[in-house]
């Protein structure tokens, strides 16, 4: 008889275990405490604008993504430009192409060779990181962490670069990036993720973005489609019921439901608080997962304010500005805004997002516009519409030893709990793609596992 299996959690990693395990014929319920499944990867539709309030494109490089998108039947497709952006620094913003066609890789080395952005010893410091991921690029993926494990050594960002590279490379290059992937500053993030995202999303030089034909909600979309009856949404998932080292099912509102086994894809501090017998080993680890917090703020505008082309502009701490960074989804992706038109995403993080949280939407609105045309005159002062989203808990950090730490679990099949298994984009390089693996890693491990039935 095949297990029965309950799945926490309708994100990313939730879905695509609920998928796998279906696809083995499988019994199994998803539950969702909100309303509607697809976790950070969430859109709102308005007035024929596509806002996407988390992720808006896939790197081609994930692997996993891309297959699981084959099956489903939504074919991917290249975004019409690559990322082209600029960072500010000296009252001016300095451009940033992100291809190797002969135009733009000229375009860019104009703007290093201009030392306007980085001084000679910045430069070499560019160089140095780079020959160290290309030395490394093989294991720098987000597939499979266990070759770049030996760089998670405990550091931070910061002091990997303080120790090893140099400063310049990092506040005015490197940083204003890995703060505008990861919502975080360079302090908080472990040196061997930001290593593997510096590669991931530009330095292997083949990190163009794509999406499916009306925009990452395509794929959610599908996903949800084919994990079909057995989401159970609005169910929050009061406690998962460990009992003598067996997870014997979950507890919701509605009672209790029997399983055989449990996939936890919730985020790291959520599955500890569900999961309040976890052995003290697991616990442990999985406290040490630490997220980035952020304010977005979308505007509905007539007129992109950048450049033309340009995907999106990056401020360093340095810069002293309130914004970490600002992009324009309808440059990648010109049918998530009506003919003509832009959506400008604000985006403040960490501490300045903290302030923001306590403010309400209108006054957000304000306060950011302000900054907006302080830095570009053109953006229009009425927008067509504004939407505000406060994500608490935005993307896991990976800090230094964490990865090391959660692989070697994962390794174990979480071995000190029989028949529970975790999922989430904190295993390994955090993204959509980590994520989705991460649930195919979770199911893989039930269907593979002699986990006893839970009423057992």
């Amino acid at each position: 008889m095949k297990p029965k299996v309950v799945v926490v959690g309708a994100g990313m990693a939730g879905l695509a275990a609920t998928y796998a395990l279906r696809k083995h014929g499988i019994d199994v319920t998803l539950f969702e405490a909100g309303p509607c499944p697809g976790g950070r990867v969430i859109r709102k539709e308005i007035e024929g604008f596509r806002i996407d309030l988390g992720a808006n494109f896939f790197f081609e490089t994930y692997e996993t993504t891309r297959r699981i998108a084959k099956d489903l039947g939504v074919p991917l497709r290249r975004t019409h430009i690559p990322i082209h952006s600029g960072i500010y620094r000296e009252g001016r913003f300095h451009g940033l192409y992100g291809d190797t066609r002969p135009s733009n890789a000229w375009k860019t080395a104009r703007t290093l060779l201009s030392f306007r952005l980085l001084s000679p010893k910045g430069l070499w410091q560019v160089a140095k990181f780079a020959r160290m991921l290309r030395a490394r690029g093989d294991d720098l993926n987000s597939e499979d962490v266990s070759g770049m494990l030996d760089l998670d050594t405990g550091e931070s960002t910061a002091e990997f670069f303080e120790s090893t590279i140099g400063t310049e490379a990092l506040d005015w290059l490197f940083g204003p990036g890995l703060s505008g992937y990861t919502f975080a500053h360079p302090e908080q993030v472990g040196a061997a993720c930001a290593m593997a995202i510096a590669w991931q999303t530009g330095m292997n030089g083949v990190a163009w973005p794509c999406q499916p034909k009306g925009g990452i909600g395509a794929f959610v979309d599908a996903l949800v489609d084919a994990c079909g009856p057995s989401i159970r949404l609005s169910t929050p998932v009061r406690r998962i019921a460990i009992e003598g080292g067996i997870a014997k099912g979950v507890v919701t509102n509605a009672g209790f439901t029997k399983c055989d086994a449990v996939v936890c894809a919730t985020t790291a501090p959520a599955a500890v608080k569900i999961a309040p017998d976890l052995p003290h080993a697991i616990g442990k680890v999985l406290g040490k997962v630490t997220y980035s917090r952020c304010c977005r703020i979308f505007f509905g505008v007539d007129t992109s304010p950048f450049p033309r082309d340009w995907y999106a502009v990056a401020f360093p701490r340095q810069a002293g500005a309130l914004m970490t960074g600002m992009s324009n989804a309808a440059a990648l992706a010109p049918d998530a805004a009506p003919q003509g038109k832009a959506i400008v995403d604000a985006l403040v993080i960490e501490s300045q997002a903290d302030e923001l949280f306590a403010l309400g939407d209108a006054q957000i609105r304000e306060r950011v516009l302000s900054e907006i045309h302080a830095y570009f005159p053109t953006m229009t002062g009425k927008p067509l519409l504004t939407v505000v989203h406060r994500w608490r808990e935005a993307l896991s950090l990976a800090p230094g030893g964490v990865m090391t730490e959660l692989e070697r679990l994962r390794q174990q099949n979480f071995e000190d709990v029989r028949g529970l298994f975790f999922a989430g984009d904190y295993f390994g390089v955090p993204s959509v793609n980590s994520a989705l693996r991460s649930g195919l890693n979770a199911a893989s491990a039930v269907v593979e596992g002699d986990s006893p039935p839970g009423g057992e």
